[in-house]
């Protein structure tokens, strides 16, 4: 898979991404980190700035390179695989378990890499949110590369099965270019379409929270 747009929403991304590192650093400051699904690096290098010795596991071959190219440890593949090793402080599965056909196969995976007092990360859309309810199949997570969806009972049926339990839950923010949500509300306001976006502020980034997406700290049952 080769996603440029995914490159060229480096920055904001990277703001996303320190954020989730900073509540993170709340349950576990320190340590392993493991990213799986680290696209081209954005979480591991965000991690590595905060201090934890991070590295990643990512199955494009396209956005590993990229990964590589600026230094960071991500190998390219996924859960299982050899070159990882735990055992971990931290593991990251962000915006990945809604692309996997086994996501209960992945989480067991990621748990047995846990050290007994490690932490778990994940975020992933929230079947049961208010968007996803009122849009219905015109919300935006509805896409083809998604083959699961969750809401909290199932995701906490899915940590159960892998050997884990949920210890937070919070709803994470996003930080997107204005022109990057342009494009998308052009989708469903079609006007939009035909309104060019000011380069002044195409590419400044915004925060924006519209509570479809579950972020969960969760822990290896002993």
């Amino acid at each position: 898979m080769e996603d440029e747009l995914y490159e060229e929403t480096r920055i904001p991304r990277a703001i996303q991404a320190r954020k989730l590192i900073n509540m993170l650093s709340k349950y576990k400051s320190s340590g392993r980190l493991l990213d799986v699904g680290a696209g081209s690096g954005i979480i591991v290098e965000e991690a590595m700035r905060a201090d934890y010795e991070a590295e990643g596991i990512e199955p494009s071959t396209w956005l590993q390179s990229k990964a590589e190219m600026r230094g960071l440890k991500v190998v390219c593949g996924s859960l299982p695989d050899p070159k990882i090793t735990g055992l971990y402080d931290v593991i990251c599965i962000i915006d990945v378990l809604e692309h996997v056909t086994d996501p209960v196969a992945l989480l067991r995976e990621a748990v047995d890499l846990l050290k007994d007092d490690g932490i778990g990360f994940l975020v992933t859309p929230d079947l049961n949110s208010f968007a996803a309810r009122t849009m219905g199949w015109k919300w935006w997570h509805f896409r083809v590369a998604h083959v699961g969806y969750f809401n909290l009972s199932t995701l906490d049926l899915a940590l159960e099965k892998a050997g884990a339990e949920r210890l937070h839950v919070f709803r994470p923010w996003w930080f997107f270019p204005v022109n990057y949500l342009w494009a998308r509300l052009g989708v469903y306001i079609k006007f939009l379409q035909r309104i060019p976006m000011p380069s002044i502020v195409g590419n400044v980034s915004v925060p924006l929270n519209l509570f479809d997406s579950l972020g969960v700290i969760f822990k290896k049952v002993k």
